[in-house]
């Protein structure tokens, strides 16, 4: 969703009133789709599978649909794009998928602290620490009023996410 949208709105530029939040959250969706991709590579270290640990893992997979497919803009026909106001007639039901996906992952880490091969026992710590003041921004991206601090939450997560691609420190070795 989220490149066919990006593809979309360079096709009709110009008829697309531009938002620079909105595309920084797309930004946002697109690392953490980068990020959860990465933790698949995680999932041949699980030493036991269920159909628990399956429903476990579903978990983070269908929050992350919705966050991609709720900031993608649709631009096909030959109407004018406002990215502003789709951003904030999306914005609740967005930062819900948000929250969810960071809830989830956080769920997902505490659940599997334990059966993941080369995970030391305060890993699990660590990507909570992690992950917890995304899960703030989101929370406050979402309903934040003052536009300011819808900035400010988003290039945080920009921040922590670019961080943990570039490290991977939470990732078991």
């Amino acid at each position: 969703y989220v490149f066919a949208s990006i593809s979309e709105l360079i096709s009709a530029r110009d008829r697309v009133r531009f938002s620079g939040l909105h595309t920084l959250w797309m930004l946002n969706v697109l690392v953490a789709l980068l990020i959860n991709w990465m933790s698949v590579a995680q999932l041949s270290a699980v030493k036991h599978w269920s159909a628990g640990e399956v429903v476990l893992q579903l978990g983070w997979v269908i929050p992350q649909y919705f966050a991609c497919s709720l900031i993608s803009m649709p631009a096909r026909d030959l109407e004018l794009y406002d990215m502003r106001s789709f951003y904030e007639r999306q914005r609740p039901a967005f930062f819900s998928a948000m929250v969810l996906l960071d809830v989830a992952s956080m769920v997902v880490t505490f659940a599997d602290r334990n059966n993941l091969e080369g995970f030391k026992p305060g890993d699990w710590v660590i990507a909570e620490l992690f992950v917890a003041p995304m899960l703030v921004a989101a929370l406050l991206a979402g309903w934040a009023r003052r536009v300011s601090l819808q900035w400010i939450a988003g290039s945080l997560t920009l921040a922590l996410e670019i961080w943990f691609f570039t490290t991977s420190y939470v990732m078991p070795s």
